[in-house]
């Protein structure tokens, strides 16, 4: 697909940062949508659902206008990845941003080379899990593991994990493998079409293996397998 098959919503309240990029998503080919707060953009969500979400998360007077607006997304069947832009980098808002479905969270003053790679990235995720869905090819070979690509979703003994959406294609990588399999790093981080850095690939498997968790509290199914990546099996230790 073209970057012109994409449509890019875009929500800052500072008018310049926001010119600022439009105008650089629109230099790569995106059709782009701007608001300027959280009220017009939801409008907007309710007419139509953009491929991708750039947004703030203090909007106006809202200090977590950009939360609010993901949480409004997350009432949609239809998954939208959004990247989070902001100067708050404590880890409560990280946290709070991945848990929302985030599925970047950029540190302001932004740069436009990076925001660009990024994008791209993610809409190569979603664009070859939905073909993969519609072919489908892929499916879990784990017992009691469901997956949903086209959705970004996935079942343990019939619930929701709660995962975002590139720890969604990690966890693809081991529904697909099987047990006893090695998941390397490579694997992990071509899933994520670069997205998931190297040395933050530990932090998304700790976040999936408590989704399992909160399911299944003794879970203990993912190993690290020491410079190699990860597996799936039945093991007493790592």
């Amino acid at each position: 697909m073209h970057n012109t098959d994409y449509t890019i919503a875009v929500i800052e309240d500072d008018p310049i940062q926001l010119e600022t990029l439009v105008t650089a998503l629109q230099q790569q080919g995106f059709s782009v949508e701007a608001f300027s707060d959280r009220a017009s953009a939801e409008s907007y969500f309710e007419q139509t659902l953009p491929d991708l979400v750039i947004s703030d998360i203090i909007l106006g007077q809202e200090v977590d206008g950009g939360f609010d607006l993901a949480k409004r997304l997350l009432s949609y069947n239809q998954p939208i990845p959004i990247i989070f832009l902001s100067e708050r980098q404590s880890e409560f808002d990280i946290y709070t941003g991945h848990a929302l479905g985030a599925i970047d969270y950029l540190p302001k003053p932004i740069s436009l080379n990076v925001l660009i790679v990024k994008v791209k990235n993610l809409l190569r995720i979603t664009a070859s899990s939905k073909e993969q869905a519609a072919s489908g090819k892929e499916q879990s070979v784990i017992d009691h593991l469901e997956i949903e690509p086209s959705q970004y979703k996935a079942f343990w003994y019939g619930k929701p994990l709660d995962l975002t959406a590139t720890e969604f294609e990690m966890l693809r990588q081991f529904a697909t493998t099987g047990e006893g399999g090695v998941v390397t790093y490579d694997n992990l981080q071509s899933s994520t079409q670069g997205v998931v850095e190297r040395n933050t690939i530990n932090t998304h498997i700790c976040r999936i293996r408590n989704a399992f968790k909160k399911i299944t509290p003794d879970f203990n199914l993912i190993h690290n397998e020491y410079g190699r990546g990860y597996s799936w099996q039945h093991k007493d230790e790592d």
